[in-house]
């Protein structure tokens, strides 16, 4: 595994676990950490890894057919060996949906997502509302998740990474009344969700295997939508910098392209000055966004 970034606060003492919180986005192709003080909230530790391809990926679901390999190289790293206050772990999926809260009752979750997605035996739903009384977001992952993170990481918190996602951009720019759409960036699928206001308008994922693909998804998600791409505020976050070439595609497209900005919620020091921080909004954000 190759180590993305690894950025410590001076700050951050190793034996003072018990006052800290780790939050861990779990994804496909890797895993990344952060640390923030329980309440300060100040930022501590950033560290994320990418795995090396080639990890015996189901062809549908993305992830590895057995977890072991995937949670062995976990286990590796500092952070899953250490004790904290409060973990809360998000996992990340290609297969999401999302329905009203009455729809979401009584257990009826399987029967929405199955309606999108046929759901394996080896599969695991996991339902989180956007809000209260609102919108439910549902994603499949692989049933093993659950049992390796309770073993590593004891007490625990399993999240909805898509739930943390539109979480997070509502608390940022929901106050802006005009319509504005941000794209998630994973490495083999994005994310697109549309906001106005308070309200969702859409939410989805969509795999890709070229930049191209990016383009081509956006540019329908938009026209089905009724919009115009050339004319939609586009807010960007994930694995995408401004000389990529999705970057650049979108650009030719879009009328207004950003990326996003940090959570202002947290504290962050002098060790974080210049990091790329729109790459780690939704790991940022799931310590704010409960």
């Amino acid at each position: 595994m190759e180590c993305i970034i690894n950025q410590v606060d001076p700050q951050f003492d190793i034996a003072q676990g018990f006052k800290y919180r780790l939050s861990v986005l779990l994804c496909q192709d890797g895993f990344s950490f952060l640390v923030t003080h329980s309440i300060s909230q100040k930022v501590l530790k950033l560290l994320s890894y990418k795995l090396a391809t080639g990890i015996h990926k189901e062809e549908t679901a993305g992830w590895p057919a057995s977890g072991n390999d995937y949670f062995d190289q976990l286990k590796q790293v500092d952070c899953a060996q250490m004790q904290w206050q409060r973990v809360d772990i998000a996992v990340a999926s290609q297969k999401i949906t999302i329905a009203p809260h009455d729809f979401m009752e009584d257990a009826n979750d399987r029967n929405i997502i199955s309606a999108a997605f046929p759901v394996s035996l080896g599969e695991q739903i996991l339902s989180e509302p956007v809000f209260d009384l609102g919108p439910v977001a549902a994603i499949l992952v692989p049933g093993y998740i659950t049992g390796f993170c309770a073993e590593i990481f004891p007490g625990s918190h399993l999240r909805n990474e898509a739930a943390v996602f539109v979480k997070g951009i509502l608390r940022k720019h929901s106050q802006l009344i005009a319509r504005q759409v941000f794209i998630n960036i994973y490495h083999d699928f994005f994310e697109i969700s549309v906001i106005q206001g308070l309200r969702l308008l859409y939410v989805n994922a969509f795999r890709y295997s070229s930049p191209s693909d990016v383009l081509y998804y956006v540019i329908f998600v938009l026209e089905q939508l009724g919009f115009v791409p050339s004319e939609e505020r586009v807010t960007l976050l994930g694995d995408i910098s401004d000389n990529s070439t999705i970057y650049l595609q979108l650009k030719m497209y879009c009328g207004s392209l950003n990326f996003i900005a940090k959570p202002v919620e947290l504290e962050y020091g002098e060790a974080f000055a210049g990091t790329d921080m729109h790459k780690y909004f939704t790991l940022l954000n799931i310590p704010l966004c409960e």
